[in-house]
């Protein structure tokens, strides 16, 4: 004789197997925004909020370093916006120089900063099996605002945000 259960005991059977599957990827992978500076992947934690603003109507500051655009003005708040490839000394490809370029504002309130890049951010995850702890030859000062890095199809840094924005413009204070 065939036994009829409720539609809510049904469906709660697949809600383990979805919660098993869900809580084993979310352990072995780490899920990023990111995005490239020169041919190094940069990788900011998809739990940070991040957003794209629109380029034009950035004020520029006389007498700041060249790696430093201006001020934008978002929703009341003072973006300061960067051009890391600048900073860090690395030369743009000649098509990153032509095209133009986003700008991916990181964080909220007074804790916001834009970063000038080539291409729009993506969302990429990485097993953790992909962590190295060998060094790597990086950008002078960029050492110290990585948290840890990744090896897969090129070299992927993740960046202390707080950290990184801290050292960035302890030189204005």
């Amino acid at each position: 004789m065939q036994q009829l259960i409720l539609p809510s005991e049904a469906l709660s059977s697949f809600k383990i197997l979805i919660d098993t599957d869900l809580e084993e990827t979310t352990k072995s992978f780490d899920h990023f925004h990111s995005f490239m500076v020169g041919n190094i992947g940069m990788l900011i934690d998809d739990t940070q909020f991040c957003e794209i603003i629109d380029h034009n109507n950035i004020c520029k500051i006389p007498l700041t370093p060249q790696w430093f655009k201006g001020i934008h003005n978002l929703r009341g708040n003072s973006v300061p916006i960067v051009n890391l490839n600048e900073y860090y000394g690395i030369k743009a490809s000649l098509k990153q120089r032509n095209d133009k370029h986003h700008i991916l504002a990181i964080g909220k309130g007074k804790d916001l900063c834009g970063i000038e890049i080539p291409n729009l951010p993506s969302k990429i995850s990485f097993k953790k099996s992909n962590i190295i702890n060998r060094k790597v030859n990086l950008p002078k000062n960029m050492d110290e605002e990585i948290e840890c890095i990744y090896e897969n199809n090129g070299v992927w840094v993740k960046v202390d945000t707080n950290m990184f924005f801290k050292r960035l413009f302890s030189s204005f204070y």
